[in-house]
């Protein structure tokens, strides 16, 4: 219970206030539960006092010394803290919703569970503060010294880290999603088990940061620093890397045993077969699957006949080179044969197997064009599915074997 006598004080001229704290250093003011909202406390000496459930919604408290003071479970939505001193202050699940912390000091502040979502906190030092499972969605940190400071589960969606000072931070199993981190020193930092979704890295410093189970998804990170991240947990013999993608793929390949064996499987038995299969072209397709699987071989198929606005060309060189041949159906569609020769010169170790339909349509360039790729097979025609069934294994993956076998001794030998 707030001390009646402190409250009257507090709303009393400022002057009275501080005159009286200075007089009475030893005496800790009692402000628990008390509506100050709205009040102007600029330069309010309130360090050390008890705030626990007070209300100051939209109260102005910019240059208020409010050290080591006690806002637990406080309100302090839209409340204006320019440049206050809150060293050490305890603000754990506080509603700091749309709270101005431009300038101020939070050095080993506790703001665990705190509601900082659109807070700004331009500038702002909080160094080796705490702010576990605190939702600073959309929190405005531009520039804002956090080192060493703790956001372990914290929520930084859409939040502005631009060119601020993370080194040693504590990241772990944080939520980065469309986070603005540009320029901002992650050197150090802890990011393990972080989420990282469509996230801006440009230009940071990632050197030395801990990445083992961090999850990258569309992350931007051109002109960023990635040096020696370190991908194994700790107790563990240490392995690093330059690269965060490298880091998320070695990391799964180390410690998630089916998703290894399946990586691998894939340059082992995947094939893959681009071509237009229509519905009246289905049974072609359903054809050269079943005889691949009948070869354990997993078909990847890129069908030109559904829609789709990809690249293409960049998606057949993706996975051609993960491929352990490749099957081109040419069969009606100019396209197909576009596409293959515009990326067949980057597949010189992937063996090409192009086919086509008789009385089946234009297959786009003529077969003395494909002659000049040695990986690139004789075109072969099969007359309808059934034909194809009946000759696919002779007439396809058996050529496509011997000529992968061929490529690599030419490999092995340095030709």
């Amino acid at each position: 219970m707030a001390n009646a006598g402190h409250i009257d004080l507090v709303r009393d001229r400022l002057v009275h206030w501080n005159d009286w704290r200075r007089k009475n250093t030893k005496i800790m003011p009692d402000l628990a539960g008390a509506d100050l909202s709205e009040l102007n406390l600029s330069g309010a000496n309130l360090a050390r006092a008890d705030l626990t459930g007070a209300r100051l919604a939209g109260t102005n408290l910019s240059g208020a010394n409010l050290s080591r003071a006690k806002f637990f479970r406080a309100d302090l939505s839209q409340a204006d803290l320019t440049k206050a001193n809150l060293f050490k202050a305890n603000l754990s699940q506080a509603d700091l919703a749309g709270a101005n912390f431009n300038g101020a000091d939070l050095t080993g502040a506790f703001l665990v569970r705190a509601n900082l979502s659109g807070a700004g906190l331009i500038g702002a030092c909080l160094k080796g503060a705490t702010l576990g499972q605190a939702s600073l969605f959309r929190a405005k940190l531009n520039k804002a010294s956090l080192a060493q400071a703790s956001f372990f589960k914290a929520d930084l969606s859409e939040a502005d880290l631009s060119e601020a000072d993370l080194e040693g931070a504590n990241l772990q199993e944080a939520v980065l999603e469309r986070t603005n981190l540009r320029g901002a020193n992650l050197a150090n930092a802890n990011l393990c088990f972080a989420t990282l979704l469509k996230a801006n890295l440009e230009g940071a410093i990632l050197d030395h940061a801990a990445v083992h189970g961090t999850s990258l998804w569309d992350v931007n990170t051109a002109d960023s620093r990635q040096r020696d991240l370190d991908i194994m947990p700790p107790q563990e013999p240490v392995l690093s890397v330059d690269s965060l993608q490298t880091a998320q793929l070695v990391g799964m390949l180390l410690h998630h045993e089916k998703a290894r064996y399946e990586v691998f499987s894939i340059t082992l038995n995947t094939v893959l077969v681009i071509g237009r299969f229509p519905p009246e072209r289905r049974p072609v397709l359903q054809a050269i699957k079943d005889a691949l699987r009948r070869g354990d071989y997993s078909p990847l198929v890129l069908d030109f006949h559904l829609p789709g606005s990809g690249d293409k060309n960049e998606i057949v060189k993706t996975l051609g080179r993960m491929s352990r041949f490749v099957i081109a159906d040419l069969t009606g569609d100019r396209r197909i044969s576009d596409t293959l020769d515009a990326v067949v010169h980057f597949l010189p170790t992937i063996p090409i197997q192009p086919i086509g339909q008789a009385d089946g349509g234009g297959q786009g360039l003529p077969d003395s064009h494909w002659r000049k790729y040695r990986w690139v097979l004789p075109l072969w025609r099969f007359r309808d599915p059934e034909d194809l069934a009946a000759r696919i294994g002779r007439e396809v993956v058996t050529p496509a074997e011997e000529k992968a076998a061929e490529i690599r001794q030419k490999m092995s030998f340095g030709v």
